[in-house]
């Protein structure tokens, strides 16, 4: 707007220079006719542009990643439509990666008051997104004025993450079976029909747990170890970030992330694999049972709405720390990348497995540190079918 005004301001002194300079009456009436344009550009402008007014729609509220997704931007002009440009500032945010960018659109006049424009919206990440537009711009047709407006309208969507086609082999070690029980030999549980072993009392050990004959020969308590749970648990543990230690990772491992963990959750509902997904929120690690498609939906509306982990190895931590295996007897670890030292000790403390958004272009398995580590690679995910031994 700047360069037009000082092309405008040159075109008149030239124009008012001509007439002095060769006294023709014409050169002093093209100069009167360049000041008055302006005026009547201004009024156009406050015309067309007052009660002008903007909203966002969306074809659908949600869709997988990749599919296309549009956002209709109307507007509606109470008098005249605008004869100048019309921009539009919009902010894109991404509030489960962090991702904030800034777009200018340019509306192209068009006949009638009330116009519509379709903007095609980037659905490469999952999550909770929201188009908002934060000003709007009119122009007088000389591009001399412009008159700014802060509609504040918002337009939210959910993208959800791509469904990976898997099958799983999950190899549960059950030694023994019964109707409605199962129990392993090797850990310890909450099966009270079965003592694992005998131990010492540690803080946080429920009472009725406590063998009072033993401990008062012994002269301290003692507690039983009962066998594992008479249904066998699985947790699929989500830790999505950019950042796992000190290794950094792209967009595409964090996304891939998200592909692998919800796709595996869905895999084993479809073969009736009642489960748990474990993903952190608020400081904590929030376990939500899976054990239907309502319940698999509202798991996802729930990871849909929280923010990356700064470091993914917190996950971890904070699982081992707060001792939250005991409540399961398989645990899968879904990540960019795996601390290796915490993992080989939750794999002597409860049957685990790590599932790996890698990089490479092939896919691995590789067993070490007492766990199965199963590399998927990110590149391939929308475009494979995989079978997933854990």
């Amino acid at each position: 707007m700047r360069t037009h005004r000082m092309l405008y301001l040159f075109a008149s002194l030239a124009v008012l220079l001509c007439g002095l300079w060769g006294g023709g009456r014409m050169a002093f009436v093209l100069f009167s006719l360049l000041c008055i344009l302006p005026i009547l550009s201004g009024l156009c402008l406050y015309l067309s542009g007052r009660g002008v007014c903007l909203s966002l729609k969306g074809t659908r509220a949600s869709c997988r990643c990749g599919q296309e997704m549009e956002v209709t931007i109307e507007m509606e002009y109470p008098l005249i439509p605008p004869a100048g440009k019309v921009w539009v500032e919009l902010i894109c945010e991404n509030r489960v990666f962090g991702i904030r960018k800034e777009l200018s659109c340019l509306l192209e006049p068009g006949n009638g008051r009330r116009q519509e424009y379709r903007l095609s919206l980037d659905t490469s990440l999952c999550g909770n997104l929201s188009v908002r537009a934060e000003r709007l711009f009119c122009h007088d047709p000389l591009g001399l004025f412009s008159s700014k407006r802060s509609p504040k309208k918002e337009f939210l969507y959910t993208v959800y993450p791509f469904e990976v086609p898997m099958y799983v082999s999950l190899n549960r070690n059950r030694e023994r079976e019964q109707t409605g029980d199962i129990y392993d030999g090797r850990k310890s549980g909450t099966d009270v029909s079965e003592v694992f072993g005998l131990r010492e009392y540690r803080e946080g050990d429920p009472l009725q747990s406590i063998h009072w004959k033993l401990s008062g020969k012994m002269k301290q308590l003692i507690v039983r170890e009962f066998g594992r749970p008479v249904n066998y648990h699985t947790l699929i543990l989500l830790a999505p970030a950019f950042v796992y230690g000190e290794k950094e990772v792209g967009w595409e491992i964090a996304g891939g992330v998200f592909d692998l963990g919800v796709s595996l959750s869905r895999a084993l509902l479809s073969q009736d694999i009642a489960h748990f997904v474990g993903y952190f929120s608020g400081g904590t690690i929030q376990c939500v049972p899976v054990d239907s498609l309502r319940g698999h939906e509202e798991m996802l509306l729930g990871l849909m709405d929280h923010p990356l982990q700064k470091n993914g190895d917190e996950v971890l931590l904070s699982f081992l720390d707060r001792q939250l295996y005991r409540q399961y007897t398989k645990v899968v670890y879904v990540a960019g990348a795996v601390h290796e030292a915490v993992a080989g000790t939750l794999s002597g403390l409860v049957d685990f497995s790590v599932l790996l958004a890698s990089e490479n272009s092939a896919g691995y398995l590789s067993g070490n540190g007492g766990y199965t580590t199963v590399g998927l690679p990110v590149g391939q995910l929308r475009s494979g079918e995989f079978v997933i031994p854990l």
